[in-house]
């Protein structure tokens, strides 16, 4: 979808006006001084997050794996096996939740 007034994509990332881009660079220059190396808090909360992220991503991908046409045809050859590759796949999904249920109130109630 394009803007009509401005012929580019809404989602284009130009500022708007010259105020705009000069608070950005503020929040950008002032967001450098926040890096992990400075804080024992925010390198954890960073490891733990980018750690869940790509955890949420393999069951994402695992999952995605089972309705493409490869799982298909895995069950239709062996129906008792991808039963139990889909099981485990919930298990671990269920398991990512779990550590998440701790690892949220840890960083944000803490």
């Amino acid at each position: 979808p394009t803007d009509p007034a401005s012929d580019r994509p809404h989602f284009w990332p130009v500022p708007r006006s010259e105020k705009v881009a000069k608070i950005e660079k503020e929040d950008v220059e002032h967001a450098e001084t926040f890096v992990p190396k400075h804080s024992t808090f925010f390198a954890t909360y960073f490891t733990i997050t980018g750690l869940h992220g790509l955890h949420v991503l393999g069951g994402v991908l695992v999952f995605t794996y089972f309705w493409l046409p490869i799982g298909a045809n895995l069950y239709r050859r062996n129906p008792e096996h991808l039963a139990n590759r889909v099981e485990v796949a919930g298990l671990f999904w269920h398991f990512v939740d779990l550590v998440w249920i701790f690892v949220f109130p840890l960083f944000y109630l803490l």
